[in-house]
């Protein structure tokens, strides 16, 4: 299996150094994982309320830190990604800061919605006085913007904005699922299915298998990711992910290596 968002103790939320994740992943019977630090929102000219992000400073020390990694990682090969949040208005900014460093791919995310990080426990009772209606439609609204943006290889974690429970009944959320995943295959932009969901109140993969079957529908290719805080939860409910995705008739994941994405086959992994 593959494992392609594993976090560092960088981004000052996830502990343990990067030889333990991949000690974790070898435990594990993984073949292959990614390391995709939150990049510096500071080089985004964006400053949230709680630090979330390693320091500017620090980006170069994490290029290399992978790097030594990957070089003593024995059995296992080790990828060097980066999760970008994606910042309205900061397209370009973020744009040539990414064309800098060698990575092997890059994960957009949302996780803002102006100055509200709506992902974080500590600011997640503002859902309370907010229309549900109008929370989705303007992250998806993002969502959208992301994959126009031209930054991304991956949407990490693409329903996110339902982490703590708080959802839209079906019948409402369906259009945007159709509307992302028709645009994720046009723009050639690969869907993350992400296992951290099952261990947030929402208790469900990001996406949902409803989501997952259309992205599927639509011929989205797909990455998986544990999005590792810690060492022990590399490859987390991976068994999960997998049956979720032989559901939805995925026959083959993607790998990247300097931004180039290849499909191996997914029984293969």
């Amino acid at each position: 299996m593959i494992d392609y968002h594993l976090h560092t103790y960088l981004c000052c939320h996830a502990r343990g150094t990067l030889e333990e994740y991949v000690q974790c992943a070898r435990q594990n019977g993984l073949r292959e994982v990614g390391f995709a630090d939150h990049f510096p929102l500071g080089l985004m000219d964006f400053t949230p309320k709680t630090q979330v992000t390693m320091e500017a400073s620090e980006l170069d020390g994490y290029m290399q830190m992978v790097r030594q990694t990957a070089q003593a990682a024995e059995g296992i090969a080790v990828k060097t990604g980066v999760e970008v949040d994606y910042i309205p208005g900061k397209t370009d900014l973020a744009k040539s800061q990414l064309e800098l460093y060698p990575f092997d791919y890059v994960m957009g995310s949302i996780h803002f919605m102006d100055d509200w990080d709506f992902t974080h426990p500590y600011y997640s009772g503002e859902f309370e006085d907010c229309s549900l209606e109008e929370v989705y439609a303007r992250y998806f609204s993002l969502v959208r913007d992301a994959c126009y943006s031209g930054l991304f290889d991956i949407i990490g974690h693409i329903d996110v904005v339902k982490k703590f429970g708080y959802r839209l009944e079906k019948k409402l959320v369906m259009p945007f699922y159709e509307e992302i995943a028709g645009l994720l295959h046009k723009k050639d932009i690969c869907l993350e299915v992400n296992t951290a969901g099952l261990d947030a109140p929402v208790n469900e993969l990001y996406p949902s298998q409803e989501m997952l079957n259309i992205c599927a529908r639509h011929g989205v290719r797909m990455v998986l990711g544990s999005d590792a805080h810690s060492p022990e939860q590399v490859g987390r409910h991976f068994s999960r992910a997998m049956d979720a995705l032989r559901e939805a008739g995925v026959k083959e994941i993607t790998c990247f290596e300097g931004r180039k994405g290849y499909s191996v086959p997914l029984e293969g992994v």
